[in-house]
């Protein structure tokens, strides 16, 4: 059998467990020579905003079914001659590392999932080409040839997964009916009661019809759901079955906490209950021998994440957790047997593989050293692969044995950071003002010397559900080794309320946002200082989202120990975020765990804009014009509010981007922009 761990509800990407049977490649004794050249390369060069935004990204590792290969996405930056997004590439690597990587798809547009036939003869992907209406299936040789499609539907394919025999495609799109596109023709257009866009809806391609090798494509086959959206799908192992992930409405908030799982046959028919779920689901995978469905969920309707490994039969019935006392939290899951679920975890500020017994005991750790993991795929019998970074590169392709203590990486995607001067980076852990044990990771500046003390900029992440992992910490939105070259200590706080230590730590925020999650951070800076490594009266904090709003919290209510803060994509006022977000269910269950309608004076007293009197801190606001999650009225409060204290203040909005940045252009501005502020304001004449 070949299975690929399933991901997260949010990555949008389909695990299906496919019937192969091949031979397992065997391992290389050596590392490829040119991952040995990139690990070798003398670091020598000044890291620069423009080495950021030109760094490629590795996601949708997909093993062959035989082990012999592995298909990855790679996301190329648009160069910055002209403003653009990432164009995605498809990639293919031997494990064996006897030779280099090449590229199997266009570069001139986007391609995108690949997913390897049963047979291992065919490679499926997305690709968005030519007179395309949106993202189609495309298949490919995998002995070489020309990519052809199979869909052309007026929508984008979200996801989608080969039938285990090989005989057909399952996908699904947004694709109007007749009837709402004929009302929308008609101009009858109206939003009502915000119940969302089209649904999405479930289809299968009959790939051994007449049709289906000729000119004219097979015709999409859609499989009954009830009107419901069609979040996730898996096949059976014999193919007669759908496992689907459904809500009502495809609104985000009742994606998020209002959706539940089904059965339902391939054929079509009516949905049938597979377990009683409450709170946030993620992926989910059947069992080789079909009896049974695992998925990551909630503990309860209030856990901000899906990290627990539930498994239920597939007939329908009551689920057990697995996993509820694992102080970790779940991000994929898989079948390495038909008595053992695989689980892909956030543990710390790393990533954990376990083999998780379905009879229930004591979950065993797999790979005991490996990279920061963001995908995995896993092959028949010991192969697996992963998109893993480390502190020195980012996100690369590795693969190894399930038995070995870890993988081999096989790719160098970024030769151009190889010989890049780069901070240290260390995990750092300090005790809370009530005595919690909290970690995140330390950067020191590049050509740190001991007795120094340098200023400090922290960059807390989002959520408040997200965690800081000791993988490669620099992006556009979080340049941290960017700060480091510059002389920076940068600091990236797990806080209460983060991701993976399991469910109780996660909620250890409720009703209480902006309060001990902030002290923490408090403490943090508190602990660096101690040790002589910061100055106190040398500190900035920027952060996107839920991160800003840490750094909007910041630059008033604790306006005395920051002198700058970078506030993005944030929420500055509780209550008027609430009337106008995406996400009014899912951040009050999940976060406020009360609704602030009931109780408008404690989450006015929380909000950065009730304490912006006094302020005096040099705040930089920054927003995309198209953020539905965290509307910019927000970032015009707070600097409209900040001009009226008369303290230094810069409103930057992003037009098309949404609750983050993806043009290459605004990426190098922001990056250049932040760290330029708190050279100004943080240094300031030291500087």
């Amino acid at each position: 059998m070949s299975t690929r761990l399933a991901p997260p509800l949010a990555a949008a990407l389909l695990l299906s467990t496919v019937a192969a049977c091949a031979h397992q490649a065997a391992p290389a004794p050596t590392a490829a020579p040119w991952v040995v050249a990139a690990e070798s390369t003398a670091r020598t060069e000044t890291l620069t905003p423009e080495d950021v935004v030109r760094t490629r990204s590795v996601s949708d590792v997909e093993l062959s079914p035989d082990g012999a290969f592995v298909a990855y996405t790679v996301y190329v930056p648009t160069p910055l001659s002209r403003k653009g997004r990432s164009t995605a590439q498809i990639w293919r690597v031997a494990t064996r590392g006897d030779a280099p990587p090449v590229r199997l798809t266009r570069p001139d547009v986007s391609s995108h999932a690949p997913r390897w036939s049963p047979d291992g003869k065919t490679l499926a992907f997305l690709s968005h080409r030519d007179d395309d209406h949106g993202s189609q299936i495309y298949l490919l040789p995998a002995d070489g040839g020309e990519a052809r499609a199979v869909t052309d539907i007026q929508a984008s394919i979200r996801a989608f997964a080969w039938a285990p025999d090989g005989s057909a495609l399952a996908f699904t799109a947004a694709l109007p009916t007749d009837e709402r596109r004929k009302a929308r023709e008609a101009g009858r257009d109206w939003v009502v009661d915000e119940r969302g866009g089209d649904p999405a809806r479930l289809f299968v391609i009959d790939l051994t019809a007449p049709d289906a090798n000729r000119e004219k494509l097979p015709e999409p086959r859609e499989v009954a759901t009830e009107g419901q959206h069609v979040i996730d799908f898996a096949w059976s192992p014999d193919g007669a079955t759908f496992a689907v992930h459904a809500s009502k409405l495809p609104t985000i908030d009742h994606v998020m906490m209002y959706s539940g799982l089904y059965t339902v046959p391939a054929a079509g028919g009516p949905l049938r209950p597979l377990a009683s779920t409450e709170g946030k689901l993620g992926a989910m995978a059947w069992s080789p021998d079909g009896k049974h469905v695992a998925y990551l969920g909630a503990a309860n309707l209030n856990d901000s994440t899906a990290g627990i490994v539930y498994v239920a039969p597939a007939a329908g019935g009551t689920p057990r957790a697995l996993t509820a006392k694992l102080t970790a939290t779940g991000t994929r899951v898989g079948w390495r047997d038909r008595d053992t679920v695989l689980l892909m975890a956030t543990e710390g500020t790393g990533t954990a593989l376990y083999a998780v017994p379905l009879a229930g005991g004591e979950p065993r750790r797999l790979w005991k050293r490996a990279p920061v993991c963001a995908d995995f795929s896993h092959a028949g019998g010991s192969s697996a692969a992963c998109a893993g970074s480390t502190p020195a590169h980012p996100r690369e392709v590795f693969v190894g044995s399930l038995g070995a203590s870890a993988p081999r990486r096989l790719t160098v995607t970024n030769p151009h950071l190889a010989n890049k001067k780069l901070g240290e980076q260390t995990v750092v852990r300090w005790t809370a003002a009530d005595g919690l044990e909290l970690e995140g990771i330390l950067t020191k500046p590049v050509g740190y010397q001991p007795g120094t003390r340098y200023p400090l900029a922290v960059l807390p992440h989002g959520g408040p559900e997200g965690v800081s992992l000791n993988g490669w910490r620099t992006r556009s939105t979080y340049p941290a080794q960017v700060f480091a070259t510059r002389g920076y200590v940068v600091f990236e706080p797990n806080y209460r309320g983060s991701a993976g230590r399991g469910p109780d730590f996660a909620a250890a925020d409720h009703q209480d946002l902006g309060g001990k999650e902030f002290e923490d951070v408090l403490a943090g800076i508190d602990h660096l200082v101690a040790q002589g490594l910061v100055d106190p009266d040398r500190v900035g904090m920027g952060g996107w989202s839920y991160g800003g709003y840490f750094s909007a919290l910041a630059a008033t209510m604790h306006t005395k120990r920051f002198r700058a803060a970078m506030i993005g994509a944030a929420v500055v006022d509780w209550i008027s975020f609430t009337g106008t977000t995406e996400i009014e269910h899912e951040n009050s269950l999940v976060h406020w765990m009360l609704w602030p309608w009931a109780n408008l004076e404690k989450v006015w007293e929380r909000s950065p804009i009730a304490h912006i009197r006094g302020s005096q801190t040099a705040v930089l606001v920054v927003h995309g014009l198209a953020d539905t999650r965290v509307p910019p009225g927000q970032g015009l409060e707070i600097y409209r509010g900040l001009k009226h204290q008369k303290v230094p203040a810069q409103l930057v909005l992003y037009p098309r981007e949404p609750h983050g940045l993806r043009e290459n252009v605004h990426s190098l501005d922001f990056i250049e922009r932040f760290v330029g502020w708190f050279d100004a304001h943080v240094k300031g004449a030291e500087g």
